[in-house]
């Protein structure tokens, strides 16, 4: 069965009743960092139900009870100078004890322990296939019976028995320790005599006549020699051999028995001496087997996980605020703009048109929301008896029981604020003009019906943040204006320029005052041919699209601008026209790793890359596409992350520019969410792209009519394809009726010419579905 790691982190935070921090690795055995709250566990193989949750439930009890001198392969407190060998019973004891803990804490988990040993026992993990149980060492027989070696018939003596309870009965680490140092001396004493007995019945049983004495005293370094006997020269003709073999066999027994008892007694003084018992080691060779044998359970073919961390975004470095912002453009206008004096009039009579295109408009689009929003709150009323009787109906209480006093409930509706990114990219040129009248009738009807709200634009460019700052002693190209942190694992990314142009907090002066300096900013983007045409001030140069990192930067926007307004539901709308900007990198012992040359993206040689957030934990595998498409994960793990973060919902607005283009968006983000096929590429199969294409020139026809098209994004709640250039103009048609004026005509004209304001204005009219009531 397969497991993803989001799975197996998730078991274990929740296990740990933590939020801890679990990465997947290629190491032999699962291990814990108690100081930095680290689970490690192995990328594994073959693995049942039963024994993941063993291991990984083994592991989060080590996490919640043992101290970090407990570990593996930490120096233990008590007797440390035993050093392994010590270690192995802390071990024992200690996986007894957690191991207790955690079936006591999460009784559930209880089954999955005694049906994964017991399959492990099967695969002999223990290595005590060839071996009579009841035969192993004390601190062996400990190691099974506690691991639910139950039904192997295990026994025990009178000490033996009192030592078990007192292993089963540890609560505490201090009892670990005591009750090892305990057994750790009986276990010594004990292996020292099944060795002697070993060594007594080997040496009976191995000697060879052609053996000298040197070689027999190396062969048998024996610890005691008092119970041992010449056993040929009591020995009767048993065998069937004659008198004359019998004589011989004597012969050789007495020579055997010799030179045994010689080699015996030089070892007795050794065997008794202080020496020798501090410095004997007994083993636990079950614990040793087990550890020996996870690494059956890996999985050699398995892609080594990498973890890469979301950068700490730095405000200061990126935000220019709004009053700023306005700043820039009036100070350029009114000292470079070459108009002649006529700037005023430009921008009045540009505001006038701006509304007059969009006002009643608006107003209607108010009222018809709060209508739908009363009748939201309608349909949720509820009427409940209130236990109070009404005075006013007592007289029918022999005949009806609705005789008590109603009460009305209207439940509260959900606060709603709105975050708005415009990309900045130089893509957008075509597109800003019709882009930003766009985002200015969504704001204006967010302040008619209280919608909280702020508008962003983002972008890289360095010229633009020079201008920003207006400081000779700041560089911006030095790197110590970064508008991330680089940290080691933490994502590369490029700094990433955060514009704030509009908010809800504004005064009407201000915000007017910011309204007209934004249509202005819109009609500079009209073809240059325009006679009113704005110059574009050199603040609001374009550059590239920085997508992952400003949404890394909303993070910290969202966050504050539901705690400023007090919101219960964010929506991030999403507005650009092209596919984030590439990351590949990431840093390393200070130096910028280039990802794809160190293979650690997405290729038959790469990582498995995990992103992750260290201050939220949130981690997420980031899973290429079909095409290969590594910076599309990339866009989608940082998307889901935002959602997790922020609880905002994502809505994306995605401009698909005109002609070929438009076409190929289509059947890129509609029809099969590919890329367009390269040149002779293999990938894709010729018809099925042909006919994909035929299919979204057709769709191209219906956008174009309808202003819309909605499509599935991974990391988007909802996305929608609108038309880009003059497709996604503002249209606003005059009544007009053919023939003699009826009022049947006049009805359905104003219908239509509605309608056609309506769609036409598709940012405010999706982004008003998307609100819940």
């Amino acid at each position: 069965m397969q497991y993803s790691v989001e799975s197996k982190s998730q078991l274990a935070k929740l296990l740990a009743s933590e939020n801890l921090t679990v990465e997947h690795k290629k190491v032999q055995t699962a291990s814990f960092n108690l100081r930095d709250r680290i689970l490690t566990c192995p990328i594994w193989k073959d693995m049942t139900g039963e024994m993941y949750d063993l291991m990984l439930g083994h592991e989060v009890g080590h996490a919640l009870e043992t101290p970090e001198e407990g570990w593996h392969d930490a120096v233990t407190t008590g007797k440390s100078q035993y050093s392994k060998n010590f270690k192995q019973f802390l071990n024992v004891i200690e996986d007894a004890r957690i191991e207790k803990k955690i079936k006591r804490k999460f009784p559930g988990i209880k089954p999955s322990f005694i049906k994964a040993y017991g399959q492990l026992l099967e695969r002999d993990f223990f290595g005590i296939k060839d071996e009579e149980v009841n035969d192993l060492p004390f601190i062996d027989r400990v190691n099974l019976f506690t691991k639910g070696g139950y039904n192997l018939g295990i026994k025990f003596n009178t000490e033996e028995s009192s030592m078990l309870r007192e292993v089963e009965s540890c609560e505490s680490w201090e009892d670990v320790v005591r009750i090892t140092d305990a057994i750790f001396d009986y276990s010594k004493r004990e292996q020292q005599d099944i060795n002697k007995i070993k060594q007594e019945n080997e040496f009976g049983n191995s000697y060879d006549p052609e053996d000298d004495e040197d070689s027999i005293e190396d062969d048998y370094d024996y610890e005691e020699s008092d119970e041992i006997t010449n056993d040929a020269e009591n020995k009767k003709d048993t065998d069937g051999l004659g008198d004359e073999q019998d004589t011989l066999k004597k012969k050789e027994g007495e020579s055997e028995g010799k030179k045994g008892i010689e080699q015996l007694n030089r070892n007795k003084s050794t065997a008794n001496s202080d020496d020798y018992n501090d410095n004997f080691q007994p083993k636990c060779e079950t614990d040793e087997a087990f550890r020996n044998n996870e690494v059956l359970l890996l999985d050699p073919q398995s892609k080594e996980f990498i973890y890469l961390n979301i950068p700490k975004f730095i405000p200061e470095k990126s935000i220019t605020p709004h009053k700023r912002v306005h700043e820039l453009m009036e100070n350029y206008w009114n000292n470079y703009a070459n108009t002649g004096g006529r700037l005023k009039i430009i921008q009045d009579t540009l505001l006038k048109e701006f509304k007059n295109r969009n006002d009643r408009y608006v107003s209607l689009l108010a009222k018809e929301f709060e209508m739908r929003k009363a009748a939201a709150k309608f349909s949720k009323q509820k009427i409940s008896e209130t236990g109070d009787i009404d005075i006013s109906r007592i007289y029918k209480y022999k005949v009806d029981d609705n005789i008590f006093r109603k009460m009305m409930s209207t439940p509260k509706g959900k606060s709603h604020g709105l975050v708005l990114l415009l990309d900045r990219s130089g893509s957008m040129d075509s597109n800003m003009q019709n882009s930003i009248e766009q985002i200015l009738i969504l704001t204006t009807f967010c302040r008619k019906v209280n919608i909280p709200f702020v508008v962003y634009g983002f972008g890289n460019c360095s010229h633009g943040r020079t201008v920003d700052l207006d400081n000779n002693n700041v560089n911006v190209y030095d790197g110590s204006q970064s508008t991330f942190s680089k940290r080691d694992k933490d994502l590369s990314l490029s700094d990433v320029y955060m514009r704030e142009y509009m908010n809800s907090r504004m005064g009407n002066v201000q915000f007017n005052r910011c309204l007209r300096n934004m249509v202005s900013l819109m009609n500079s983007y009209m073809p240059y041919n325009h006679q009113r045409k704005l110059p574009r001030p050199r603040s609001e140069t374009l550059s590239n699209t920085p997508m992952i990192e400003a949404m890394i930067a909303s993070r910290y926007i969202t966050n504050e601008f539901r705690k400023v307004n007090n919101l219960d539901i964010v929506n991030m709308v999403l507005i650009h026209d092209g596919d984030a900007d590439s990351i590949s990198s990431y840093y390393n012992g200070g130096l910028n790793i280039d990802g794809r040359s160190a293979g650690a993206w997405f290729s038959e040689k790469a990582y498995s890359v995990v992103l992750r957030d260290t201050e939220s934990k949130f981690e997420t595998l980031l899973i290429p596409e079909e095409s290969n498409k590594d910076n599309d994960a990339m866009r989608t793990g940082i998307f889901n992350w935002y959602r997790e973060v922020t609880g905002a919902k994502i809505i994306g607005f995605f401009l698909i520019g005109t002609g070929r283009s438009a076409t190929a968006a289509i059947q890129r983000k509609y029809i099969s969410g590919k890329e367009m096929p390269k040149t002779n590429s293999s990938r894709y199969d010729q018809d099925s792209w042909t006919q994909e294409k035929l299919e979204a020139r057709e769709m191209l026809k219906v956008i174009k009519v309808t202003k819309f098209l909605e499509s599935k994004n991974k990391g988007y709640n909802k996305f929608f394809l609108i038309p880009g250039g003059s497709d996604l103009d503002i249209e606003d048609d005059a009544l007009s009726v053919d023939g003699a004026v009826t009022a049947a005509k006049l009805r359905t004209a104003f219908i239509k010419m509605n309608k056609k304001k309506q769609v036409s204005r598709v940012l405010v009219n999706r982004f008003i579905g998307e609100i819940a009531m």
